[in-house]
């Protein structure tokens, strides 16, 4: 019972540390690709993959996968590469889906 119990603790604790957390390299990523978004895409609606973290320990990452929500509904992935002199964002894959699977 003791062990169930502390299961339940660490998982929730787990869950609860990641949740909601946006890193300020995420944040980063994702306002340099509304920024370079034309109006045929929802600017309010783009999401970006996190940074790794394995094991809990999470890691810096310098290229991100951003979903961004076209009005039609559909939805492209860009990539936002961090570089010497700010975030570099190129269309990755177009009509790509809106769910990053990573």
């Amino acid at each position: 019972m003791r062990f169930s119990g502390l299961l339940v603790v660490l998982v929730s604790a787990a869950v609860l540390a990641g949740c909601g957390s946006e890193s300020a390299r995420e944040a980063g990523a994702r306002t340099a690709v509304e920024e370079s978004l034309s109006t045929e895409y929802d600017r309010d609606w783009t999401k970006c993959t996190d940074n790794p973290a394995p094991w809990f320990i999470e890691k810096e990452a310098t290229v991100f996968i951003c979903a961004a929500k076209r009005n039609d509904g559909r939805c492209d992935w860009f990539r936002a590469t961090l570089k010497n002199a700010g975030w570099e964002v190129v269309l990755a894959r177009p009509n790509a889906g809106c769910v990053l699977s990573f």
